[in-house]
């Protein structure tokens, strides 16, 4: 009792720090303001290393919240706290307004994930936490073209800026009802918000009119589920090679939002606020989406995995734009190489090395183009002490295309993470 008192009090403060830093970890992208924002590979650092797979992967040293049939590979006597952060650097190559070439680039940060995961009973584990789902961020400027506008007003600044995004909370359970088969569910609690502000900015030459700043929220508040199974085939029993098969789906829902407006105008000598429109509740319609994979494992030497992924987004109404949404579409693959966990003497062949790679057709289409996005990762998975790993990841990709004037991004993605392993936590120490 006193150990799951001790992993709810340290799951309440990782909720404070993560929240509180929510909307620190964020994306800078063009792309972003459509839809519900960039949905970029998910997972923790372990996953990211390997292209993000995550179906068949059981870790019993490490958490896998995307499949919660993961949870019952955990040790029965173990307690594993996973803390990450990421940082993003961006480069940018695309047009502007009047159709000139530019480049830029940008970096955010922050608090990625907090997770916890202890067992029940044997081959049956919780897990808890957060993790992020969508990013938005940009800012886009464009000046007035109209000759009558500028020939009376002058060269009038629009602003369009976006910033937020939705977080998934977590807390799921799985066990194991019969020998290599493993089921689970998660129950997804989605929140967060995502903010847009319209500037109008007119010349200081001119004080004939007000600056305007608009501002519209969307809060996000909902729980979905979601359910996983594995099933280990063995191939080999004596030196451990198994073929895990796992699989997740979540069904859509509606999920609820919240709209609010404010506006403020400035003048030379003028100050107003304003709701131009009440707050206001709808839905959007997260659709189903399943993803599923294979990996072939020898016990704490290598494992690699192939994995799928479909979320069919074209009956979801973009509610930020008028671009349409479509069916968003991932193929995953990764390793994970161990030369030899026990090797007393070097410490290099105790090091696990993640490579990996992923593409994904996107839920965006622009200019009646699919934006894809693809990428190769690395990793390592270092040892600190006994089972406790420091993760680290780098993520490699590109997303977008010049074509039909469009931006083309390349950017890097580092996350760090320590995953905590306590063993044994269920013991009861004597002392004489």
């Amino acid at each position: 009792m006193y150990n799951i008192k001790k992993a709810l009090l340290v799951l309440a403060f990782s909720t404070l720090a993560y929240i509180s830093n929510s909307q620190s970890l964020n994306t800078y992208s063009p792309y972003s303001r459509f839809g519900i924002g960039i949905m970029p590979n998910r997972g923790f650092t372990q996953n990211l290393g390997m292209g993000g797979v995550s179906q068949a992967i059981r870790n019993p040293y490490g958490i896998n919240y995307l499949n919660p049939a993961s949870y019952s590979a955990q040790d029965s006597m173990s307690f594993i706290f996973d803390f990450g952060v990421q940082t993003s650097s961006t480069s940018y190559v695309g047009y502007d307004q009047y159709l000139n070439k530019y480049s830029s680039s940008s970096s955010t940060g922050g608090i990625h994930h907090i997770s916890i995961a202890f067992p029940i009973s044997k081959k049956w584990g919780v897990a808890a936490g957060f993790a992020p789902y969508s990013s938005v961020g940009y800012k886009m400027i464009r000046f007035e073209t109209d000759p009558y506008k500028l020939s009376t007003i002058g060269r009038i600044r629009y602003e369009h800026i976006g910033n937020g995004g939705i977080s998934q909370a977590f807390i799921g359970t799985g066990f194991s009802p019969l020998k290599n088969l493993s089921i689970g569910i998660n129950m997804l609690y989605y929140f967060g918000s995502l903010d847009f502000k319209y500037n109008t900015i007119f010349p200081l030459t001119n004080s004939d009119y007000v600056n305007t700043y608009y501002k519209s929220s969307i809060a996000v508040n909902d729980i979905s589920f979601n359910l996983g199974f594995q099933y280990i085939i063995e191939l080999d029993k004596e030196k451990q090679q198994n073929l895990i098969l796992g699989a997740t789906i979540e069904k859509q829902n509606e999920i609820n939002i919240k709209y609010k407006w404010s506006a403020e105008m400035y003048g030379e000598d003028s100050y107003d606020t304003l709701v131009p429109f009440p707050d206001s509740k709808n839905n959007f319609l997260l659709p189903t989406n399943v993803n599923f994979g294979v990996a072939y494992s020898i016990k704490d030497k290598f494992i690699g995995s192939l994995e799928y992924f479909v979320q069919d987004w074209s009956k979801t109404e973009s509610f930020t734009t008028n671009v349409p949404l479509t069916k968003m579409e991932t193929f995953r693959a990764g390793i994970e190489y161990t030369p030899n966990i026990k090797d007393l003497r070097s410490y290099l062949k105790k090091i696990h090395y993640r490579l990996g790679g992923y593409y994904t057709k996107s839920n965006l289409l622009v200019n009646s183009n699919q934006i894809s996005d693809y990428g190769i990762t690395f990793g390592l998975g270092l040892p600190v002490k006994n089972k406790t790993r420091l993760n680290i990841s780098l993520e490699l990709g590109k997303r977008g295309t010049t074509e039909n004037y469009l931006t083309k991004e390349t950017y890097g993605n580092v996350s760090l993470s320590l995953t905590f392993y306590d063993y044994p936590w269920f013991f009861k120490r004597k002392y004489n």
